[in-house]
């Protein structure tokens, strides 16, 4: 169109020229016609260059949406992968224990981790846990492993040995817990260990028929609905049987189960149920966790102010756990562990502080024989928590300060007769944490802690007929690292 209006400006001004014979012989007439003549010329020159530019560009721009797509397809087939390590180290002094009547000071490695994870597109995420711990004197074992399935955020399968959805005691990440000492059974002396292995309430990693494992060889169907407004979980397990630790003895103590003639334990038999639902009150503004989406099934007891998080959930297990036991003896041949979850956890930042708390019951029937005066019942055990804790939200020097407590009841039955005549009933045990710490992020932090636990009711007679000591405190500084 610009040419257009060029050219035909350019024809009306040689006209009118054209028109004028007096100036026609105007030598200078005559070159302004020379120059309008190069002028046009010019600017056809210069529209072609400009045709051919904008042809160059759009070529190019097909050829980037090319590469795009190429790339996208790559991205696809290759898998993103994010390694990681981790460490906890201890300085502990530790109290007198059964077999150790002094107290003791030491440097300790807790745990060395590495871990993997990744996606091999939208569809499916994968991780990886391999861990040396102090309890497995520093063993490398296969502590967690998933390949998950996201088909919708409805709906997603994943198959491995991870977290069992049962409650939020299962699912917390213990190197995150503001109290150090809420990590596993590490910190509490040999007795404790002792007088609760039928149910183990700080084990770590899979322990086969324990009441209060973490995480077994499973397959997990979850989804989250309304953006993590209501999440659910539900599982299929390895039904792991164990004569081991099933019978708590008047005498005090915890051994094997007897097992009637021609009959076995029959492990690996049927199958263990868990199911778990979680409520988070998006509609207030608090965020819901990612548990449904990560494949290693964790929560975070701070997230030190990311965002405020509250969630209810509730769980229930069953697993048949004991069979083929001597029936003229227990009354009954198996063992059936039925429990109930309830919990609560709320993190949310008021200004410059970071507040948290946290609650959980769990309910676990038929755990074991216990011996009475006159034979043996079935045993039940419960425990309950409260933990809370206050971070300053904003940095001095290089990270944040904040102080996190503890308080766990833990209750087994049981009786315990002294020989005397006396006999006591539950195997009762509190326990306190505390603990200042110092985060330089929320998975890298120094923390200095106490640790403390007393026994009651049985436990306590027990202990003090034992000569072991029925209340201890540990004193901690704690060096969380991951990179």
């Amino acid at each position: 169109m610009k040419k257009v209006g060029v050219l035909f400006l350019a024809f009306v001004f040689l006209m009118c020229l054209s028109a004028m014979p007096v100036l026609a012989a105007d030598p200078e007439v005559e070159q302004l016609k020379g120059e309008v003549q190069k002028l046009l010329k010019k600017i056809e020159e210069l529209e072609k260059k400009q045709a051919e530019a904008q042809t160059k560009a759009i070529e190019t721009e097909k050829k980037v949406a090319e590469v795009a797509k190429s790339a996208e397809k790559v991205e696809k087939k290759v898998p993103k992968v994010d390694l990681s390590a981790q460490i906890r180290a201890f300085y502990l002094n530790r109290d007198e224990e059964k077999d150790r009547d002094y107290r003791n000071n030491y440097f300790e490695i807790y745990k060395l981790r590495l871990t993997a994870k990744g996606e091999l597109g939208k569809l499916i995420q994968f991780y990886g846990m391999i861990d040396a711990n102090e309890s497995e004197n520093y063993a490398v074992n296969l502590w967690e492993a998933a390949v998950q399935f996201t088909l919708l955020p409805e709906l997603i399968v994943e198959i491995g040995q991870t977290r069992v959805p049962f409650s939020r005691h299962n699912f917390t990440a213990r190197h995150q817990s503001p109290v150090m000492s809420s990590d596993g059974n590490y910190f509490l002396p040999s007795q404790f260990k002792d007088a609760l292995r039928a149910v183990n309430p700080y084990i770590g990693g899979y322990r086969s028929s324990d009441a209060f494992k973490r995480n077994d060889y499973e397959a997990v169907v979850k989804g989250s609905i309304k953006e993590g407004m209501l999440k659910y979980y539900v599982a299929i397990a390895n039904e792991d049987r164990s004569k081991l630790n099933k019978v708590w003895n008047l005498s005090g103590g915890f051994g094997e189960a007897a097992i009637a003639n021609g009959y076995s334990v029959e492990d690996k038999r049927g199958l263990e149920y868990d199911a778990r639902i979680e409520f988070t009150p998006t509609m207030f503004g608090f965020k819901s966790e990612g548990t449904v989406s990560d494949p290693s099934l964790r929560v975070k007891q701070t997230y030190l102010g990311e965002m405020d998080t509250m969630t209810f959930g509730i769980g229930y297990h069953h697993e048949k756990h004991l069979n083929g036991a001597d029936q003229s003896k227990y009354g009954t041949g198996s063992l059936s562990r039925d429990a109930w979850a309830a919990d609560f956890s709320v993190e949310k930042k008021f200004g410059k502080y970071i507040t948290g708390l946290g609650l959980g019951y769990m309910n676990f029937d038929d755990t074991h024989f216990y011996q009475t005066a006159s034979g043996y019942d079935k045993g039940d055990a419960w425990t309950t928590y409260v933990d809370a804790h206050l971070i300053y939200g904003e940095k001095l020097w290089m990270g944040f300060p904040g102080i996190g407590v503890r308080y766990e009841y833990v209750d087994v039955d049981g009786e315990y007769n002294n020989g005397a005549g006396e006999t006591k009933k539950d195997i009762v045990f509190q326990r306190f944490g505390a603990c200042v710490s110092y985060w330089f992020n929320n998975a890298t932090r120094i923390g200095i802690g106490a640790d403390y636990v007393k026994a009651d009711d049985a436990l306590e007679a027990y202990f003090k007929d034992k000569k072991w000591d029925d209340s201890t405190i540990v004193w901690y500084v704690g060096v969380y690292a991951q990179f």
